[in-house]
C-alpha cells in the first residue's frame, strides 16, 4: 500500500447517505458500515454505505448498531456486485464535535484490523462531525498499531466522491 495515499474515494450516493443519516439522527450520534474496495494502489473506494439499522440505539456520545441487519444488508452487496463489494470498515457521526478519532474509535478501528472474520487488516473509519448546518467528515485508516496505552497508527484521508451508476 502505498505510504503517500492521500484520498478516500466515495461514490457521491454513499456520501449523500451518510449526510442524511447524520441529519436524520442529529443531536444524536448514528453511523455504520462502509462497503467498497481497495484499488490496486491501494486507495479506498467506497461504493456505498449500510447505515445503523432498524434496531439501532442512538445516544449522545455513541451508538450501538443492529449487527445482524448490517450483516444482511452487506451480503445482499455483495453477492450484488459480484464480490466485488466488501466491508472496508465503518462510519459514525460525532454531533457538534470534529472527525477526529477518539481513544474508542483507534481501539474499535484497531480491533477491527486484528479480527480475522472481517478480513480487512487496514480498515476505514470515516467520521463526521458538525450538525445539521453542515459535517464536515475525515476517512481514517489503520496502518499499525502497537498496545502502548491505545496508541494507534492511522492516516487521515480526505474524501473525494465520484458519480456511479
Amino acid at each position: 500500500m502505498s505510504a503517500d495515499m492521500t484520498g478516500l474515494w466515495i461514490s457521491s450516493g454513499a456520501y449523500q447517505a451518510m449526510v442524511e443519516e447524520a441529519n436524520r439522527c442529529y443531536p444524536l450520534e448514528t453511523g455504520g458500515v462502509l462497503v467498497g474496495y481497495f484499488a490496486p494502489g491501494g486507495e479506498p473506494v467506497v461504493y456505498a454505505v449500510v447505515g445503523p439499522g432498524p434496531a439501532a440505539v442512538h445516544k449522545r456520545t455513541r451508538f450501538t448498531p443492529d449487527h445482524s441487519w448490517q450483516c444482511n444488508e452487506l451480503d445482499i452487496l455483495f453477492e450484488g456486485s459480484a464480490g466485488l463489494w466488501t466491508y472496508m470498515g465503518d462510519w459514525h457521526t460525532h454531533p457538534d464535535g470534529i472527525p477526529q478519532m477518539s481513544w474508542l474509535d483507534r481501539r474499535t478501528l484497531q480491533s477491527i484490523a486484528k479480527h480475522a472474520d472481517a478480513k480487512t487488516p487496514r480498515p476505514i473509519m470515516v467520521i463526521g462531525g458538525g450538525n445539521e448546518q453542515g459535517w464536515t467528515w475525515l476517512g481514517h485508516q489503520y496502518c499499525a498499531g502497537r498496545l502502548l496505552g491505545l496508541s494507534v497508527t492511522s492516516q487521515t484521508h480526505n474524501l473525494r466522491t465520484f458519480d456511479c451508476c
